[in-house]
């Protein structure tokens, strides 16, 4: 186990359980809120912004394994069409335990894994220069700003 692979796995886990709490005492009006600043990701609603938090753990072990780690919620693109009508929190609180299962790798990752420099375009935060580590750093910083988008919003 790396120490660096662990505090990244630590950090994703964190926001996880956050997430989960906060969503848990969401009711579904709560869902039908908008999401300030996050009109672009499904129908711009809490509920649509969730869905993409946690589809986003995924694709950061996706991008872990070096492929797709897609769940049954999961959607493509910030311009999929979630919503408040297409989600039920119980089902969205699996999909982010099933994010956090995925990330168990990260703990695995070695010294040279994280050290290595991914090519530019293999993730939107991948620019041919940063290393792994620095992209899963900066992906999950992406999600902690989408989560404290989300509890402004629920607030």
């Amino acid at each position: 186990m790396s120490d660096r692979g662990s505090q990244l796995l630590k950090t994703g886990d964190r926001q996880i359980t956050d997430l989960a709490a906060l969503l848990s005492t969401a009711d579904e009006a709560t869902l039908r809120n908008p999401c300030p600043g996050r009109e672009k990701l499904g129908d711009g609603t809490v509920a649509a912004v969730a869905i993409h938090v946690a589809d986003t753990y995924l694709r950061i072990a996706g991008f872990v394994y070096g492929h797709s780690q897609r769940g049954h919620i999961a959607h493509g693109s910030h311009e999929d069409t979630h919503g408040a009508e297409h989600v039920d929190i119980p089902e969205l609180i699996q999909q982010l335990d099933a994010g956090r299962q995925a990330l168990r790798p990260l703990a695995d990752l070695t010294d040279k894994q994280l050290d290595a420099v991914p090519p530019a375009g293999q993730s939107r935060f991948c620019d041919g220069k940063r290393t792994t580590e620095e992209v899963l750093a900066a992906m999950l910083k992406h999600q902690s700003h989408q989560i404290d988008a989300l509890r402004a919003a629920i607030a």
